[in-house]
């Protein structure tokens, strides 16, 4: 059997924002991560600029990324109000002008992040992870980690599926309850769903489509880690 490297996070916080379909006054999530809020996390620690083709080049094509998800959460939406002078289609400004906007979040939810790549890579994004060049926020900048988000690198699995099978639960028990099951997503080019989310650099901020997998393990409670 041939052990990978795999990166591993954890991600949490009392909000978190992971848009899929964010366009003008409406700001949605997803339930959990998605690979491009992912990378634009990383990409933030290692101080690449928004449109830096970096991200798509050397991030985005040369990771993959499973999600578990430990604790769901619930989604919450904020109504904001936005008042002021407004820049209209035709160039002119509107006076006191009011602008609505809706944004929603995911309110105390946990997740287990795994990332393989060439282990040199992965180095890099440790040392960023621990050191970033800018603060690094949970989708969006109200939404800071309450933990570090690096956890460690480890080359005990062979797969990110099955380091998402057997990497034991770590979470804070939820009103007294341990989940008995647990929800996994996985970039799979076979995947039944869509996501448009595949980082493609352009002015436009426009994404690619990408397909990924859901499916669910046992909650591993105790330890079934590989001792060297």
């Amino acid at each position: 059997m041939v052990f990978i490297p795999l990166l591993q996070l954890r991600l949490e916080g009392p909000m978190q924002s992971w848009g899929i379909r964010s366009r003008w006054n409406f700001r949605d999530t997803a339930t959990e991560p998605t690979k491009s809020g992912v990378i634009g996390l990383i990409a933030c620690a290692m101080g690449y600029k928004r449109g830096d083709q970096r991200i798509e080049m050397e991030l985005d094509r040369n990771l993959k990324i499973g999600v578990r998800v430990e604790q769901p959460g619930k989604i919450e939406v904020d109504f904001h109000t936005i008042s002021g002078d407004h820049t209209i289609a035709t160039g002119k400004i509107k006076k006191n002008f009011t602008e609505l906007s809706y944004r929603s979040y995911i309110e105390d939810a946990s997740f287990l992040v795994l990332i393989s790549g060439k282990k040199n890579l992965l180095l890099d994004i440790k040392k960023a992870l621990n050191n970033p060049k800018w603060p690094i926020y949970l989708g969006r900048k109200s939404c800071p980690p309450t933990r570090p988000i690096f956890d460690k690198i480890t080359e005990t699995y062979d797969s990110i599926k099955d380091a998402l099978k057997k990497i034991p639960w770590f979470c804070e028990y939820h009103e007294g309850i341990i989940p008995k099951m647990l929800r996994c997503i996985v970039v799979d080019a076979n995947g039944e769903k869509y996501r448009n989310d595949a980082i493609r650099t352009n002015p436009a901020r426009m994404y690619g489509i990408r397909r990924v997998k859901e499916y669910w393990v046992e909650t591993p409670i105790q330890s079934t880690e590989v001792l060297n």
